[in-house]
């Protein structure tokens, strides 16, 4: 992978902003690894995503356990089995960062946000990197970095990779990704 000249940066960021503005809508599936650094193995979880251009997300672990959080209208809410919590984003500045993280890491926004993150841009054969470096202080305490992935024919992200503060890594793959079709408002509601 080499680092890209600011006018390469330059280009791939604008080509990358102008594919995340035309998004209305996002569904896939997705794989997640988590590196522990304390253990061996890693946890692999599968799951389902849908993301609204209203800023709403639908994010859905199936294997090895359930699990649902969505952010809509300002509110996140988990459930877990019979367990359900609802949490207004606007009165936890850490569900504000990590909300924020997962809907512009999905749709590649992250890149744009200059006050969130320094970014530096990679590139190896057909794959473009943006490597951020968190500058807000709630992202500083949780990641070292963030890495999103993207195929450069298609300029979506692919692969997000998080390296946690304390060495612990997780790797999402987004499989099957189909943009701009209608979703059913009823998946940004928990039951």
């Amino acid at each position: 992978m080499r680092k890209s000249s600011p006018e390469e940066s330059r280009a791939m960021i604008t080509k990358i902003n102008s594919s995340a503005a035309s998004i209305r809508s996002i569904t896939c599936s997705f794989t997640q690894e988590k590196s522990v650094s304390m253990l061996n193995d890693k946890m692999v979880s599968r799951g389902k995503m849908c993301y609204s251009s209203a800023g709403k997300l639908h994010w859905e672990y199936i294997s090895p356990y359930s699990y649902v959080l969505v952010i809509n209208n300002n509110q996140v809410t988990m459930k877990s089995g019979a367990k359900t919590n609802t949490v207004d984003i606007n009165s936890n500045k850490l569900f504000q960062a990590i909300a924020r993280i997962m809907v512009s890491s999905v749709t590649g926004k992250s890149i744009n946000k200059s006050n969130d993150f320094d970014v530096t841009m990679y590139c190896y054969n057909q794959y473009w990197c943006a490597h951020l470096v968190p500058k807000e202080a709630n992202m500083k305490k949780m990641f070292k970095f963030i890495r999103l992935y993207y195929n450069s024919n298609q300029t979506m992200v692919n692969r997000v990779e998080m390296v946690e503060k304390n060495g612990d890594k997780t790797v999402i793959r987004l499989n099957d990704i189909v943009t701009n079709k209608p979703i059913n408002d009823a998946q940004f509601r928990v039951n």
